[in-house]
């Protein structure tokens, strides 16, 4: 079967790094590319040909499809106003801490680089909530979730479908203390990108970024826009490398033909926002956020049986919610190779990042009419 490996093609390495943690003469370092994503590189000299690495490329759907869906939202005001949209994966995390376990999820470091770490309180959960729209660095977490399943501790480990999978293959065995959450994934954005992106801010403002929010809510959950809020309290409204995200152009080429997109989910629990309500429920009504629920395997079901009464839940199609959410891939932004050229001779760097990407993302004068066009025709249709 075709993998990074046997064809060096990068459409076939989600970057989880789980074939340079199992090598056994740690031959493999997993190292950045121009674009600033990570790839394996095999040290020749110290290669023994032993073939593991093929062996556990996690870049392979299981193809289980047993998924039921669910529109779902928090009971807790309070811990629905944290989240990006219904409030699921704190849900999930509070059953996890209240039966003293472990949680895994990914926060900003002290450089505003995202990475996955651990929790093991509710308040420190809290650093989890909120979407960011980046790789995240995988640290060591899979050896701290294998020492911590070991030991006994319930494990809820979250993550985009890709990580998750790089974990089933670093963990072999499987564990009933394993709790799999996967975030139902747009794409994963370059870290370089995000990385020249937050410095460009700081140069223009002459000040530290604090923190990013994407998916803030203080505009509601509907017209939700990037919040940068700078160590001096002032915040500002900036959408630049989200719109750039959004619109497929800053994305790891395997995400552009992602296995993992698709119905079939690998994980015990699927959560995303529920794009599409409208047109689904259009009674339903949350300014604070919906969530799209899919519970995909035995172990979810007796899990979602525990927690279901903390949330207003209702079951739904899956295929009809599929219509209007990422069970699908994305298409290549048609700057995208000349984004990333430019990038990578260093022609885009921290000075001018912001401007090309609003550059390269522009929606032409035909399209705006075409599109406004559009919307009044089906204004004046509803009227009559």
């Amino acid at each position: 079967m075709d993998n990074y490996f046997n064809t060096s093609k990068k459409e076939f390495c989600n970057g989880c790094g789980t074939c340079a943690l199992k090598c056994p003469k740690r031959a493999i370092t997993m190292q950045e590319d121009k674009e600033g994503f990570l790839y394996p590189f095999i040290d020749k000299e110290k290669c023994i040909d032993c073939g593991l690495c093929q062996k556990v490329c996690s870049n392979f759907n299981e193809n289980v499809e047993n998924a039921n869906a669910y529109i779902a939202i928090n009971k807790n005001k309070d811990e629905l106003r944290i989240a990006s949209s219904g409030g699921m994966f704190y849900a999930l995390a509070k059953f996890t801490i209240e039966n003293n376990g472990i949680v895994f999820g990914v926060t900003y470091d002290e450089n505003l680089i995202a990475v996955h770490k651990y929790a093991s309180t509710l308040e420190d959960c809290k650093q989890f909530c909120g979407s960011k729209y980046v790789r995240s660095d995988l640290k060591n977490t899979y050896r701290e979730a294998e020492e911590f399943l070991k030991q006994g501790k319930i494990v809820l480990y979250t993550g985009t479908a890709c990580q998750i999978s790089g974990l089933k293959k670093y963990l072999v065995k499987e564990y009933d203390n394993l709790i799999l959450c996967d975030i139902l994934c747009h794409a994963n954005p370059s870290p370089k990108v995000f990385k020249l992106y937050k410095n460009n801010l700081e140069i223009k403002y002459s000040k530290k970024i604090k923190d990013i929010k994407f998916r803030s809510k203080e505009n509601g959950w509907r017209n939700q826009t990037p919040i940068i809020e700078f160590f001096d309290n002032t915040k500002i409204e900036e959408n630049s490398y989200f719109n750039a995200f959004v619109k497929e152009m800053i994305n790891r080429p395997s995400c552009y033909s992602c296995v993992f997109a698709s119905k079939s989910r690998i994980t015990d629990f699927t959560i995303a926002d529920f794009w599409g309500i409208e047109n689904i429920r259009p009674n339903l009504n949350s300014k604070e956020g919906i969530s799209l629920l899919t519970v995909n395997s035995i172990n979810g079901e007796k899990i979602f049986e525990k927690i279901k009464s903390d949330m207003y839940v209702e079951a739904v199609n899956i295929d009809i919610a599929a219509r209007y959410n990422h069970f699908h891939n994305v298409n290549v932004h048609k700057n995208r190779d000349r984004f990333f050229s430019e990038l990578s001779n260093d022609t885009i760097n921290e000075s001018n990042i912001i401007n090309k990407l609003n550059k390269y993302t522009k929606v032409s004068l035909i399209k705006r009419v075409y599109r406004k066009s559009k919307r009044v025709l089906k204004k004046i249709i509803k009227k009559h």
